[in-house]
């Protein structure tokens, strides 16, 4: 198996893998992983037909393009590599300084697994920080789903 990039896209063994595993495998480059761990995770990542079950019924197969295996136990750290332009190598929300500090630790966001938490002492700072994560999520291909999105505020007694 070989790995060569043909117009933005990585073709190993005539299959043409999308955009999102291009920019993956790009991130995993960054850090230096050795090319047989790349392989088979790309091995693991394409051709990779996945059905839906509901109720006891089953889908029929299809090819799953994009995406971390739900329920995988790798999917976590994929995940958190696939954002850590965002949030700690290019540090980009905490360059921005408009996080907040718990106790005397500065803390803009909190991630794990698929869920981002962003701290922001205003409504106009968590507006800023969402702006951030939408120029990302356009660069690197995802998106944020607006409907599993949650507000809480707080307020202090003084």
């Amino acid at each position: 198996m070989f790995l060569q990039i043909r117009s933005q896209h990585y073709v190993t063994r005539s299959v043409k893998v999308s955009s999102y595993y291009f920019i993956y495998l790009r991130l995993l480059l960054k850090r230096d992983l050795p090319a047989c761990i790349l392989r088979v995770l790309l091995c693991f990542y394409t051709n990779n037909f996945v059905r839906v079950s509901r109720c006891g019924l089953f889908s029929e197969y299809f090819l799953a393009t994009n995406g971390v295996k739900q329920g995988g136990v790798l999917s976590p750290v994929l995940f958190c590599v696939y954002i850590d332009d965002l949030l700690v190598r290019e540090r980009r929300l905490s360059n921005a300084n408009i996080g907040c500090f718990i106790g005397s630790n500065y803390a803009c966001a909190l991630a794990y697994a698929d869920d981002l938490v962003l701290l922001a002492p205003t409504a106009s700072a968590l507006r800023k920080m969402l702006a951030i994560c939408d120029v990302y999520a356009a660069e690197y291909s995802m998106c944020f789903n607006a409907q599993k999105s949650k507000c809480l505020v707080i307020l202090s007694n003084a």
